[in-house]
């Protein structure tokens, strides 16, 4: 039996963490849920992680801003964003972005798929 894989999910909305939360478990990832996001910098800064998916679910709401920071911060795990609110900006941050409300659970097992097979380090600056 293969190893799960880690990965942090961070979403502020509570419900919808843990919905997908739930979702990814059934799959090879050992999720680490948070929808507080200085224990998501914290869990992101560990060497455990193979990847960190954050997700925006409401516009305007302060989880924006603080995806912002998340992203921001030199993080050295890939990242991917699924911004369903549709109003974030810094997205030349994330590894991989997915849009929209219309976003499902295979756009996001697929983007996470690429994700986890890319090689770990320092990104680039671009």
């Amino acid at each position: 039996m293969k190893p799960k894989i880690p990965v942090l999910l961070y979403c502020a909305d509570r419900e919808l963490l843990s919905s997908t939360a739930f979702a990814l478990r059934l799959q090879p990832y050992a999720v680490t849920a948070v929808d507080d996001s200085r224990s998501a910098t914290a869990v992101m800064m560990s060497n455990d992680l193979v990847c960190g998916i954050l997700i925006h679910a409401k516009q305007g709401d302060l989880a924006g801003r603080l995806i912002h920071r998340l992203l921001e911060a030199d993080l050295h795990v890939p990242v991917l964003l699924v911004d369903r609110a549709g109003d974030l900006a810094p997205v030349r941050y994330a590894d991989m972005v997915l849009y929209g409300r219309n976003t499902t659970m295979a756009h996001i097992l697929g983007a996470l798929s690429v994700l986890c097979a890319r090689k770990r380090g320092p990104r680039s600056a671009a």
